[in-house]
């Protein structure tokens, strides 16, 4: 070993020696924080009155008289969860659940996943309400250039936005969208995960009373609900 390859080699492995301790310590408090979820979740759960009502990536928008679940701690929910492990529910537990502006935040493979557990924890007859943008609006609202006329454009401070095509874009791409969905797409992917009772619905209306007016915002145009 040469003497400069000595040298390197002397400043490179402490570097490595903390990476890893690094690594090791991010890995722990990993462990540790769902361990504490898990935790958490299986004593609000223990307290429940069965069958549950889950409202899931409530934000702060908490339904009272529901179980409403989020991953991030400044949501105001009852359960911090990752959808990505399953939901915390035993089968066949859950009367409703409800999402909105929730589902297209997950890759289409995860999507599935989580409307598969949705499938699992709902009781026979059990309903779950999708609410989302919906991807033929969007491209509706190109097309007929008809864009700049959305409110949450001025409500959510977008007004920047100069053109149909940078319109579009962010509409797809901002906010931490991964997959939007149209009915057609909504519904294959409902159907892949085991439900054959589908419906397209209203804002705001529901043949349940418990899923009427659930909606929070007047952006939320592809509305779906499938029974169990």
């Amino acid at each position: 070993m040469s003497d400069e390859t000595s040298m390197v080699s002397k400043y490179l492995n402490p570097l490595r020696v903390l990476a890893g301790m690094g690594r090791r310590a991010s890995a722990l408090s990993a462990r540790r924080a769902k361990e504490s979820r898990h935790a958490n979740a299986k004593a609000w759960l223990g307290r429940c009155a069965v069958p549950i009502k889950a409202n899931v990536g409530c934000g702060q928008e908490p339904f009272q008289g529901w179980t409403n679940l989020d991953l991030e701690s400044n949501s105001r929910a009852d359960i911090l969860w990752d959808v990505t492990e399953g939901l915390p529910f035993e089968n066949g537990s859950c009367a409703y659940v409800y999402c909105e502006h929730f589902l297209e935040h997950l890759p289409v493979q995860d999507g599935v996943r989580f409307l598969v557990e949705c499938n699992r924890s709902l009781r026979k007859g059990g309903v779950v309400r999708i609410g989302m943008p919906s991807a033929e609006e969007l491209v509706r609202h190109y097309y007929q250039n008809d864009w700049a006329n959305q409110p949450w454009l001025e409500k959510h401070g977008f007004t920047w936005i100069k053109t149909r095509a940078e319109y579009i874009n962010i509409c797809f791409r901002e906010w931490g969208h991964q997959w939007l969905y149209d009915f057609e797409e909504l519904e294959r992917r409902l159907r892949e995960a085991g439900f054959d009772k589908i419906k397209n619905t209203e804002w705001g209306e529901s043949e349940h009373a418990e899923l009427r007016n659930r909606e929070t915002r007047k952006e939320t145009l592809l509305i779906c609900e499938a029974t169990k």
